[in-house]
């Protein structure tokens, strides 16, 4: 009986768990979202003045300038990602 019980009290915590989960995740806030688009313009701006830039120096440097403009790609991805599920979510 004890197991049984057990049994029963596991799963009643985990259907409340996954309504908690479900109910309790609408998307980003307004402030959120504001946030992350001001971050994506921003790093947009960086991206697009990097394009067209000449970078002069050591081989080491021109690495590092693209591995930090591929990571900024990345971030920029990301953030997209997470505004274009957001915008699923709402509809």
């Amino acid at each position: 009986m004890k197991k049984f019980g057990r049994t029963i009290w596991i799963w009643i915590l985990s259907g409340l768990a996954f309504l908690g989960a479900c109910g309790s995740n609408k998307g980003l806030s307004k402030n959120e979202r504001a946030q992350l688009v001001k971050e994506r313009d921003s790093i947009q701006e960086i991206i697009k003045s990097r394009e067209n830039s000449c970078v002069y120096g050591s081989p080491e440097i021109i690495k590092e300038y693209g591995a930090e403009t591929r990571r900024l790609r990345e971030q920029l991805n990301e953030i997209n990602t997470r505004l274009e599920e957001d915008d699923a979510k709402k509809k």
